[in-house]
């Protein structure tokens, strides 16, 4: 009874992923590793590292190469949850041993 009215008050449903994503605080700051424990269409769920002090915004950017911006709605430990802010985009650049690439 309990899980049915957890599971009406969330406007989006939840995809499990498992994936491992990268957290950056500023676009040219130093990456960080996180879980993507699972998403819907409004926002994450990740799992940080415990030594790692995550600002209230951050952006996300998946192994898949997508990224958005996400705003911090709870914390829970090492567990975050974080609403979508604009629109999620594909990353136009990647790094090969330090030097990045332009894909487009």
């Amino acid at each position: 009874m309990i899980w049915e009215t957890l599971k009406e008050q969330r406007r989006t449903l939840r995809r499990p992923i498992g994936h491992i994503g990268t957290i950056l605080t500023e676009p040219d700051a130093r990456p960080h590793y996180c879980i993507v424990m699972d998403d819907s269409d409004g926002g994450v769920r990740i799992s940080i590292p415990h030594d790692f002090e995550l600002p209230d915004k951050f952006i996300l950017r998946r192994y898949s190469g997508r990224e958005a911006r996400y705003k911090v709605v709870w914390r829970k430990g090492h567990l975050i949850g974080a609403q979508l802010i604009g629109k999620r985009r594909e990353q136009t650049t990647h790094s090969v041993g330090g030097a990045a690439m332009n894909t487009k």
